[in-house]
C-alpha cells in the first residue's frame, strides 16, 4: 500500500507510458466520531455486510485485537452479550461501538480512558489508569436480542429483574456506565407499557422506580449531574414523596452550585422522614456554601468596581 499526502497527490501525475496497477487507497484518518464526545472514534478498514446491527442484549462473535503504547495486550476471538462485554475483559466503548457495526465489518476503535478501563485501568493487561486504547474489531456474526415490540409484559417483568440484579454487580463494583446499560434497559422495556392489570403496574412501577433512582446515582458518579436531576424527576413523577428521589436530586443540585433548590430537597426530605440524619447534615452543607459563595461574589464584584474607579479616575487626571 502506498500513502501519499495531499500536497503530493496534487502535484503528481503518472508518466504516459505507465500503466497505473495498483489503486490509491484513501482513508479519513480523523475517523468518525461515534458519539459525539470525542471518546469512541471508528476508522472503517472494511465495510460490513446488510444494514442490521447488534442490539443491546445481543450475542456476538468479534475478533478483537488491543494495543495500547504499541503493545499489543490483548488478542482473540470471543463470544458475548452487547452490554456484558466487561464479563470478558472487553471495554464499555467496545459495546458501545458494536451496536453501529454490520457483520463482517473490521475497524479500528480509539477509545478515550472513559470508554475503555477508565480510572481502574486493567492490571489484567497491565494497563495504567486513564490509558487511551486501540482496538482492531471484527465482527464475525451475530445473534439479535428481542425488542421491546417482540416481549409480552410477563417476559418484560422477568427480565427486568434478572437486569436489574446485574446492574447492582456491575454498580458495587463501580462500573457505573456497564449497570447504566441494564438500568436503561428496564425504562426501554417498561415505561410506555400499557394495559397492565393492578398486579402487573404495581409490579411494573416498583421495577421503574428503581431504575430511575439508581441511573440518577450512575450519573451523579460520573459527575453527570444535570442527568442525575432529571432522572430524580422521573421517579419523582412516580412517587412525589420518594425519600431517594429528592435526597438524590438534592445531591446533584448541590453539585452543581445550586444551594437554593439542593436545600429546598433536603427540607422535603425531613418532612418524608425527619430522622434522615444525612439531610440534616446537607442542609447545613447547603448554607454554609452559599455563603462562601456570595463572600466570593462579594470580593470578585467590589474588585471589580475599585478597578472600574481607578481606570475613570486615571482618565480624569
Amino acid at each position: 500500500m502506498h500513502w501519499l499526502s495531499d500536497s503530493a497527490r496534487a502535484g503528481f501525475t503518472y508518466p504516459p507510458e505507465s500503466p497505473v496497477t495498483c489503486p490509491i487507497e484513501l482513508l479519513d484518518f480523523r475517523g468518525e466520531d461515534l458519539f459525539e464526545d470525542g471518546g469512541i472514534i471508528r476508522r472503517i478498514k472494511q465495510k460490513g455486510e446488510g444494514y442490521s446491527n447488534p442490539n443491546e442484549g445481543a450475542t456476538v462473535n468479534i475478533h478483537v485485537e488491543g494495543r495500547c503504547d504499541g503493545r499489543v495486550f490483548d488478542c482473540r476471538d470471543v463470544t458475548f452479550v452487547v452490554g456484558e462485554g466487561e464479563d470478558h475483559n472487553i471495554p464499555i466503548g467496545i459495546d458501545k461501538a458494536l451496536e453501529k457495526m454490520q457483520k463482517g465489518e473490521h475497524c479500528v476503535l480509539y477509545l478515550s480512558p472513559r470508554y475503555g478501563f477508565g480510572g481502574s485501568g486493567k492490571p489484567l493487561f497491565n494497563i495504567n489508569p486513564s490509558a487511551e486504547l486501540c482496538y482492531e474489531v471484527t465482527l464475525k456474526s451475530f445473534e439479535k436480542a428481542k425488542e421491546s415490540w417482540e416481549m409480552d409484559t410477563k417476559e418484560k417483568l422477568i427480565q427486568a429483574a434478572v437486569v436489574k440484579d446485574k446492574g447492582a454487580v456491575y454498580f458495587k463494583a463501580g462500573k457505573y456506565m456497564q449497570a447504566i446499560i441494564q438500568y436503561s434497559k428496564i425504562v426501554s422495556w417498561l415505561e410506555m407499557e400499557y394495559g397492565l392489570s393492578e398486579a402487573e403496574q404495581k409490579t411494573s412501577k416498583c421495577f421503574l422506580l428503581a431504575a430511575f433512582l439508581n441511573l440518577a446515582m450512575c450519573n451523579i458518579k460520573l459527575r453527570e449531574y444535570m442527568r442525575a436531576v432529571e432522572l430524580c424527576e422521573k421517579a419523582l413523577g412516580l412517587d412525589q414523596t420518594n425519600e431517594k428521589g429528592l435526597y438524590r436530586r438534592g445531591e446533584a443540585r448541590l453539585l452543581m452550585n445550586e444551594f437554593e433548590l439542593a436545600r429546598l430537597d433536603f427540607e422535603r426530605v425531613l418532612e418524608v422522614n425527619p430522622q434522615n440524619k444525612a439531610a440534616k447534615s446537607q442542609i447545613a452543607v447547603c448554607q454554609r456554601k452559599a455563603k462562601e459563595h456570595n463572600e466570593r461574589d462579594r470580593i470578585i464584584y467590589a474588585n471589580m468596581f475599585q478597578k472600574f474607579a481607578d481606570r475613570d479616575a486615571k482618565v480624569c487626571n
